[in-house]
């Protein structure tokens, strides 16, 4: 079962963007490059993730050079996985909960308490707001590119949203990491946690990994 240890960083008074590069140099690298579906969907992206926490939320940077962008979500609450995006699925203890966070390239946020992959309850517009982003294509809605495309999306989520109390932090959680593009010209379905499905299937907690907190 794939595992991962999280270092403690703190952010202070910086801003997401200013944040960024000290997690890019001291988080946890993972990358997202298991292709479950080589068959049907060769195309991988190279997918990076620098991840670390501290008392308030988890942090991921997101690093993608492949093919293609694709924002065409107009809004938080709206699928994204459609277009170039990013995603973490998580559970505080092993079963069929789960939440997942999903995110476009423009910073576009998907996310939903499943109590299984088939009930999903979305998330009120206060968690929503509660989540912060900062990408180089932040904001930048309706594009739909092919060729070369690179692009970062830093994420802020809040312990409180993933459910845990206020200055409650867990030893360690349950999760994987995502990378899709479905409608994009090249679709493409990658995880960091292997997934053992005949066809492309990332809500399955079965397969999450374990994320300990340094």
């Amino acid at each position: 079962m794939s595992s991962a240890r999280l270092p403690r960083l703190e952010r202070g008074t910086l801003s997401l963007q200013e944040f960024t590069p000290l997690l890019q140099e001291q988080g946890q690298l993972l990358y997202i490059d298991t292709l479950n579906w080589r068959q049907d969907f060769p195309h991988r992206p190279l997918v990076a993730a620098y991840l670390a926490y501290d008392a308030e939320a988890l942090y991921i940077n997101y690093r993608v050079s492949g093919e293609d962008l694709r924002t065409l979500s107009p809004g938080d609450g709206n699928y994204v996985h459609e277009d170039s995006c990013v995603e973490f699925f998580m559970q505080r203890e092993r079963g069929t909960a789960y939440i997942n966070f999903e995110f476009n390239a423009a910073g576009v946020c998907y996310a939903a308490h499943h109590a299984s992959p088939s009930e999903a309850v979305l998330l009120s517009a206060e968690e929503f707001a509660s989540i912060e982003r900062w990408g180089d294509h932040q904001g930048q809605h309706g594009l739909e590119r092919t060729g070369p495309a690179a692009w970062q999306l830093t994420v802020a989520i809040p312990w409180t949203t993933m459910g845990y109390a206020a200055g409650q932090l867990p030893r360690e959680f349950y999760a994987n990491l995502y990378k899709c593009g479905d409608k994009t010209a090249h679709p493409h379905f990658l995880s960091w946690a292997p997934i053992q499905e005949v066809e492309p299937a990332f809500h399955r907690p079965q397969f999450f990994g374990t994320f300990v907190l340094d």
